[in-house]
């Protein structure tokens, strides 16, 4: 089939890698606020550079086990 496909011009496209987000910094607006968890103002993931709000990196933090766990049975399955 992929024969077909390149003979008949379609393109396939490579599967693009989902981020897990595992290892998130936390940023602060304030000098005086870094290594204060309760003023940590958003949170940048390492591995895509993608910016999170305060909400939004806790609850990553706190599924990231869980989604550590499904990110390693899929590659295991593959």
């Amino acid at each position: 089939m992929r024969f077909l496909r390149r003979l008949l011009g379609r393109r396939e496209e490579p599967p693009v890698p989902v981020c897990p987000h595992v290892t998130l910094v936390p940023r602060w607006d304030s000098a005086d606020d870094i290594g204060k968890p309760e003023k940590v103002t958003s949170f940048i993931c390492e591995g895509c550079q993608a910016s999170f709000s305060r909400e939004e990196g806790e609850q990553l933090q706190a599924t990231e086990v869980e989604r550590l766990r499904l990110g390693e049975a899929e590659r295991l399955d593959k």
